[in-house]
């Protein structure tokens, strides 16, 4: 049998560091996640499963990731078990600033993004000469 292809339902999408630590970015005093330029940065997502056992090999939901109106990437993936599917793709923002980042298949699911430029490390202390 062929594979079959299908739009995702995108159920929910969430901006997490796909490096670990506090080197990925941080929270701003509101609390609000923000991530720093040239970080991967993961855009998860949970998809409908509609029904389909995760023994299904021939049926791919397929999403696209867009950032600010722009297509950045596209996916296809199978079925998981329970009634939905986590993935993500791995995007790497080069700028600083706010982008309105979408999950899209057969609807969106959108969010803002924030990205930084990382904090200055302090200087290296002077030693004294000898």
């Amino acid at each position: 049998m062929s594979p079959t292809y299908r739009e995702a339902t995108i159920n929910s999408i969430e901006a997490v560091a796909t490096v670990s630590g506090s080197a990925g970015g941080g929270r701003d005093e509101s609390g609000k996640p923000y991530f720093y330029t040239n970080t991967p940065v993961s855009i998860g997502y949970w998809f409908d499963n509609e029904g389909l056992p995760s023994s299904d090999w021939d049926t791919h939901f397929t999403a696209e990731l867009w950032i600010d109106g722009k297509l950045i990437g596209k996916k296809q993936d199978l079925v998981g078990s329970g009634p939905q599917t986590y993935t993500f793709f791995a995007h790497k923002f080069t700028e600083p600033g706010t982008y309105t980042v979408e999950v899209r298949g057969k609807n969106t699911q959108s969010m803002t993004v924030t990205i930084k430029n990382p904090a200055e490390a302090p200087p290296e202390p002077k030693r004294a000469a000898h």
